[in-house]
């Protein structure tokens, strides 16, 4: 009950009050249709009847032969009706109406969607980095869900239409809630680098293929990251002041970066095409795969390694590949073009 009650936000003591309510009026109908079997000889649809009517004071007759015990009986069926029946009654009213249950009614909304989503990406934390990461899953149309614990953030969330968890995500309920143990990426961007290893640690446990990416607070837990199970960790104020140095130094360089990683405006983006087995880019050069000529698009740097994730150990990047190249199944192919071209070129590939 306690791991219920902290994954739809309600206090164990309301779980409590509403079952001791419904297993109470159930007691209520249970021992009236009994009572009414017995004193009044009905069968137990009319015992039942004559139940309903009663506690619901709707009073449309009686039925069968009401004697001097049926009529006794009634009125003790009134009298814990009145008592303890306006009790459980009030119990429900109470806990249905309040913020809390409300708030229990979208979590488990979301519980039943994650259910169904498979290879999405979990964002543990929706400070400014997690929203601004947010956001870039949300225009590359990636699904994703959001694990987040402050109300007034999850309000925000689903006034965005996120798919949100309530709940701490260094606990394995929550990520379990999430959907980890069928989600392909994780990225965690909380406050604390404590906070973000237990994460790590935690999904990399429930889950050892997915693919997790850490923000770091300080430096001195890079390595602490990368030994929980971190694939990549990133220092968004490294990466930033990288990048403030860079639009002074070479700004041009900057702005053409923002254009075609970020998207900011000019139509230009940058992407990835993998080499799939069976494609039909496979044992071509890439010059026999005209992809200027047929889509407008530009290669600028080739991965090849294992897993075709970027790895210093297994694989290298290629800047500038020659048109001689001869492409294998697992190549990464770094690309630039319009949203346009890039969306004809992955449909191409896809027929």
């Amino acid at each position: 009950m306690k791991r219920l009650s902290l994954l739809l936000g309600l206090r164990p003591t309301d779980i409590r009050r509403v079952l001791m309510a419904l297993a109470l009026i159930v007691c209520i109908i249970v021992v009236g249709t009994i009572g009414y079997r017995i004193t009044a000889e009905l069968d137990w649809i009319s015992a039942l009847y004559m139940t309903v009517i009663t506690i619901s004071t709707v009073g449309y007759g009686e039925l069968g032969e009401v004697g001097k015990d049926t009529r006794i009986f009634t009125i003790m069926l009134i009298f814990a009706t009145m008592i303890w029946g306006a009790w459980a009654i009030e119990s429900l009213l109470s806990t249905i109406l309040s913020e809390q249950f409300r708030e229990a009614v979208s979590q488990l909304r979301s519980l039943r969607k994650v259910r169904t989503m498979e290879n999405h990406t979990i964002l543990c934390g929706f400070g400014r980095i997690g929203e601004a990461a947010a956001s870039e899953l949300k225009r590359n149309n990636e699904a994703f869900v959001v694990v987040e614990m402050n109300p007034v953030v999850i309000d925000h969330l689903r006034e965005l239409g996120y798919h949100v968890i309530r709940g701490d995500a260094t606990e394995d309920a929550t990520l379990l809630a999430a959907g980890v143990k069928q989600a392909s990426k994780l990225i965690t961007t909380l406050d604390e680098d404590n906070a973000n290893i237990v994460t790590v640690l935690s999904a990399r446990e429930l889950n050892p293929n997915i693919w997790i990416a850490s923000r770091l607070v300080r430096e001195d837990a890079y390595h602490k990251l990368r030994r929980a199970g971190a694939n990549e960790v990133v220092s968004p104020y490294d990466y930033g002041g990288r990048r403030l140095a860079l639009t002074l130094l070479r700004p041009h360089v900057a702005e053409f970066l923002s254009e075609v990683v970020f998207d900011e405006g000019r139509g230009a983006e940058m992407d990835e095409l993998r080499v799939e087995e069976g494609s039909e880019l496979v044992d071509k050069t890439l010059a026999q795969t005209d992809l200027r000529q047929r889509f407008g698009i530009t290669v600028i740097a080739l991965y090849r390694g294992e897993g075709g994730r970027p790895n210093s150990v297994t694989g290298k990047f290629e800047l500038n590949p020659g048109p001689n190249t001869v492409l294998q199944p697992g190549d990464v192919l770094i690309i630039v073009g319009t949203s346009q071209q890039l969306h004809k070129l992955h449909q191409a590939l896809r027929a």
